[in-house]
């Protein structure tokens, strides 16, 4: 073997070498076989370092694991989690190990979004949508933060409120998961609209600072009005985090 075929086949394996898949691979994978169905060589085509094999593991990996996620709960195990969260706390790795064909990520979401008796179930109201929108458009996908400022929202219900209802409510977008575009597209209209919509509040806020300084003049509120003050505090804060 001389020096340029060693070299090739270095470069071959380099190519072919483990890596975890990303979730855009797995976008690209599932569009593949949708094009080609499983002609795998075709498929590997697809991707700079992938092989077929590689690809059909993987495959199947995703299959197995859809299985998984598609396993409904029910009252038994529901029950059982309950007495799991009681005695262990939230320690979600260990209570999934009382399970057959159930995550970690499943325990606490079914725990989160069925079980917990903390957290609100009613549908969301007018109000709730709006403070998620005005805290988006602030803090961006920061679920966690925004969901503190609910009344016992998870920030997995804040998210999932976001996509189904307020993208297209608030900002007029398909849900990104719906859409026929590419995710970067996706991200890129979502990113224009958001701060299209932050220009709109910032303008906004800065009207109303600008018409209740207008009224102060007449009357000393800050003295007298208890909710002119409030009002005023409320709108220069709004302002300031829109910066």
């Amino acid at each position: 073997m001389n020096n340029i075929q060693y070299k090739s086949i270095q470069k071959i394996k380099k190519i072919t070498q483990k890596s975890k898949w990303t979730i855009e691979e797995d976008n690209v994978l599932s569009l593949s076989i949708q094009k080609y169905g499983t002609t795998w060589c075709k498929v590997a085509q697809s991707f700079p370092n992938r092989n077929p094999n590689s690809c059909i593991q993987r495959w199947k990996r995703l299959k197995s694991q859809s299985k998984i996620k598609k396993q409904k709960w029910n009252l038994i195990e529901d029950q059982l989690l309950l007495e799991l969260v009681t005695l262990n706390g939230k320690k979600w790795k260990k209570i999934s190990k009382y399970f057959t064909g159930k995550t970690d990520k499943q325990c606490l979401q079914r725990y989160n979004n069925t079980l917990n008796p903390n957290v609100n179930k009613q549908p969301f109201t007018v109000e709730e949508d709006q403070i998620i929108y005005q805290n988006y458009i602030i803090l961006g996908s920061k679920w966690s933060k925004i969901s503190r400022k609910l009344n016992r929202r998870t920030h997995n219900q804040v998210k999932n409120r976001f996509y189904s209802h307020i993208i297209s409510s608030h900002l007029n977008l398909e849900n990104p998961y719906h859409t026929k575009l590419s995710s970067q597209q996706a991200k890129k209209a979502l990113f224009k609209a958001t701060l299209e919509h932050k220009q709109k509040l910032l303008l906004e806020n800065q009207n109303l600072i600008t018409q209740l300084l207008d009224q102060s003049h007449l009357k000393n509120y800050f003295d007298e009005d208890e909710s002119y003050q409030v009002e005023f505090e409320e709108a220069y804060s709004n302002y300031q985090r829109l910066l």
